[in-house]
């Protein structure tokens, strides 16, 4: 949101903030970039747009993956399909399992206590 609001150059009014969050937090569920969709944000904002899925779907910016390690929150990239897909996983580990969401066997691909770096 904070880029939305940079690239628009005042406050976002409440109705778009609701929705460019829930798009926003669909987006990453599905594993596109952080800062990539930021950047995406910003060019929004300039032209005066809303809808974050319709710009993402047009948008010819290249998507670099992520470089293997640890995120900004200490924890291994997460690989966006433990969880049952919800972008909480992303944050805790708890949540990268393979089971209902918070059970079941830990994720191979992403739960620290399995992953090695």
């Amino acid at each position: 949101m904070a880029a939305y609001a940079a690239g628009l150059g005042r406050p976002v009014l409440n109705g778009t903030r609701a929705k460019l969050e829930r798009q926003a937090v669909e987006l990453l569920a599905q594993g596109l970039p952080e800062a990539w969709l930021c950047d995406r944000a910003r060019e929004m904002a300039g032209r005066g747009w809303t809808d974050m899925f319709r710009h993402v779907e047009m948008s010819k910016a290249p998507i670099t993956p992520p470089a293997p390690g640890r995120d900004r929150s200490g924890l291994p990239r997460w690989c966006g399909e433990c969880g049952q897909g919800t972008p909480a996983a992303r944050l805790n580990p708890r949540f990268r399992t393979l089971g209902e969401l918070g059970t079941g066997e830990k994720c191979p691909r992403c739960h620290p206590d399995v992953v090695a770096l």
